[in-house]
C-alpha cells in the first residue's frame, strides 16, 4: 500500500536511509535523521510516500516543489536539535565539517526547480517493482501539486541511473560534486 509519511513511520524510514543510503545525511545518524523527516511533515512544499506491507515500510521516496531554502527551512523547525546533532557528529568526525560546507554549496539549493530527493528500497524487497511504484506515485504527487516536470540527482557510480534511464528519465547534465560525478535527469514535459 501506497500512503503519505505519518510521524510513527519515521524510525522505520530513518532506518532504511541509514543502511541503503551511503550518502552525507546518512552519516550525520539516525537522531539528526529523525529530526530531518520529521520537521520534513511541517513543510509544504516537500512529501514522502512510504509503500507499506503487513505494516512493515519496505521503501519510500521524497520529492519538493521548490529545492531553493529547503534545508533552511527544516533546520529552522528545530536548530537547537540540529545543531546538537551535528556537534555530537562534529566531536566524532571533525572532518565532517568541511563535508557540510561543501555540501551547503551543492548547485540545485539556489534552484526552484522542482526535485526528487530521495528513492529507496529495503534491500530484501528490491527486484518486485517497489520502486517504480513509488517513482510512480511521486510523479502522481508532483501532478497534484501543480508540476509536470521535476529533476533528479545521482551520483554517476550508482546503479540508480539505469533506473531512471529505464523509467523515462532524460540525462540533462553531469557536473562534478564534491570530487565525484553527478547526473542530473529530468523526468516530465522535457
Amino acid at each position: 500500500m501506497l500512503r503519505k509519511l505519518e510521524a510513527h513511520d519515521i524510525r522505520e524510514v530513518v532506518k532504511i536511509h541509514k543502511t541503503e543510503l551511503a550518502g552525507f545525511l546518512s552519516q550525520l545518524g539516525e537522531d539528526f535523521l529523525e529530526k530531518f523527516y520529521k520537521a520534513s511533515l511541517k513543510i509544504p512544499e516537500v512529501f514522502t510516500i512510504v509503500i507499506e506491507e503487513k505494516k512493515q515500510i519496505l521503501g519510500f521516496v521524497s520529492g519538493t516543489t521548490k529545492l531553493k531554502g529547503l534545508y533552511k527551512k527544516i533546520f529552522f523547525r528545530n536548530p537547537f536539535g540540529f545543531i546538537y546533532s551535528l556537534l555530537i557528529y562534529f566531536i566524532t568526525h571533525p572532518k565532517g565539517i568541511v563535508k557540510l560546507t561543501k555540501t551547503m554549496v551543492y548547485p540545485g539549493f539556489e534552484s526552484d526547480i522542482p526535485e526528487l530527493l530521495t528513492i529507496v528500497v529495503a534491500k530484501d524487497q528490491r527486484n518486485k517493482g517497489l520502486g517504480k511504484k513509488l517513482f510512480l506515485a511521486a510523479v502522481c504527487e508532483f501532478r497534484k501539486r501543480g508540476v509536470g516536470k521535476f529533476r533528479i540527482s545521482v551520483y554517476e557510480r550508482l546503479p540508480a541511473n539505469k533506473f531512471y534511464k529505464a523509467i523515462g528519465c532524460k540525462k540533462e547534465k553531469e557536473f562534478d560534486f564534491m570530487g565525484e560525478k553527478m547526473n542530473y535527469y529530468k523526468y516530465g514535459d522535457v
